[in-house]
């Protein structure tokens, strides 16, 4: 037996199943085998995993499927570690694998990984499918790292192409009538403090909702970001810290935002000993839903006859006026929150006007380029 356990193993044939049986002992002298219909397919997996053994590259077989280990994998490496929105997120994309998800994790291929993209695009946009793609990537590469499968077949498989939109951005005309109207409305005018907030600061619409009266610094004129509100299916509202160091920040506002809040605070009756009081609520004094703040916003839109882009478009209109101003981009992107100065480049690198303007001198100064 011990020379079995350290030779070529057997194949022999199943009488009772009618298949051909690969067997073979493991460099821990675990027992290994795996049932074929005909005998040279026995033989050359019995070779492959009996070299494996060898080279000390051998991974146990696994009855654990793509779908199984896609959920494992978040509620070991993700559930921890990041914001409960985007464990949501990730939970939606790990839904996108129905197709694949009951093959066995070291079976799958790459021709059934690009077989689903293609059947995926019946309904789910392409950016979707891309994150879904990066999504497969992470959990393949994890299992690898784990020793769960030998090859990682997403190494492979080239990420799905899609056409990153424009960004939307209104134009000064239309951020003054949003206004305007909003302020003389007899229903929406409550909103107009919000909305103001949101053109002057360049914040998220979580990071609106999420503000508290103690993040509000009437002396400084500035706000402090440190909560962003969202909406969980099955959880409710949910206030949590911002997913990143640089989302927390200060910002500062202008004179007319500044007066907006002051009046707004007035209001209050009853605030917090602490000050910790949502400053947008609704008039039961519960949070705003974040898809209730949108059909405002769509309401609001429509009255002032502005075309529909989403509430997101006010923060990219705020970077893009800003830019376009002259502010230095290290300082938009600050004061959007952003972790990397060259996103907030890609995004709103085109709003820099002049940036070519002059160079040509300059670069004549450089050199002494004859004449």
């Amino acid at each position: 037996m011990k020379n079995r356990k350290h030779g070529e193993g057997s194949v022999s044939f199943d009488n009772t199943r009618k298949k051909w049986r690969a067997a073979f002992y493991d460099a821990d002298d675990k027992r290994h085998y795996k049932r074929f219909d005909d005998e040279k397919s026995a033989r050359e997996y019995l070779i492959e995993q009996i070299n494996d053994v060898n080279k000390g590259s051998f991974i146990a077989p696994s009855k654990l499927t793509v779908g199984e280990w896609s959920i494992e994998y978040l509620e070991t490496y993700k559930r921890n570690s990041v914001k409960a929105t985007t464990y949501a997120h990730y939970l939606d994309q790990a839904r996108h694998l129905s197709e694949i998800a009951d093959i066995l994790l070291q079976d799958v291929t790459a021709r059934q990984v690009n077989r689903l993209y293609v059947n995926l695009q019946d309904k789910l946009s392409l950016h979707t499918i891309h994150k879904t793609h990066k999504f497969l990537s992470s959990i393949f590469k994890k299992a690898y790292e784990t020793e769960l499968i030998k090859k990682n077949i997403m190494t492979t498989i080239p990420a799905p192409k899609y056409e990153k939109k424009e960004i939307e951005i209104f134009t000064r005309e239309e951020i003054e009538t949003i206004l305007e109207i909003c302020k003389n409305h007899l229903v929406l005018n409550k909103r107009y403090p919000m909305f103001l907030l949101a053109v002057t600061t360049g914040m998220r619409l979580g990071e609106v909702l999420g503000l508290r009266w103690c993040d509000v610094d009437f002396k400084h004129m500035e706000v402090s970001i440190k909560y962003t509100l969202s909406y969980l299916a099955g959880r409710g509202i949910q206030l949590t810290s911002p997913k990143t160091k640089a989302a927390i920040r200060k910002i500062s506002i202008p004179i007319e935002t500044v007066a907006e809040l002051k009046r707004l605070k007035s209001e209050v009756v009853d605030m917090n000993i602490d000050q910790s009081t949502l400053c947008f609520r609704t008039k039961n004094g519960t949070p705003l839903y974040p898809r209730n703040t949108d059909r405002a916003w769509r309401d609001l839109l429509r009255c002032a006859n502005v075309p529909y882009r989403k509430f997101h478009a006010l923060r990219h209109t705020h970077a893009t006026e800003l830019l376009a101003a002259g502010v230095p981009i290290i300082e938009v992107s600050r004061r959007l929150g952003h972790s990397k100065i060259s996103h907030t480049l890609e995004l709103y690198g085109h709003a820099i006007k002049g940036y070519d303007k002059g160079i040509a001198d300059k670069i004549s100064n450089i050199y002494s380029i004859p004449k």
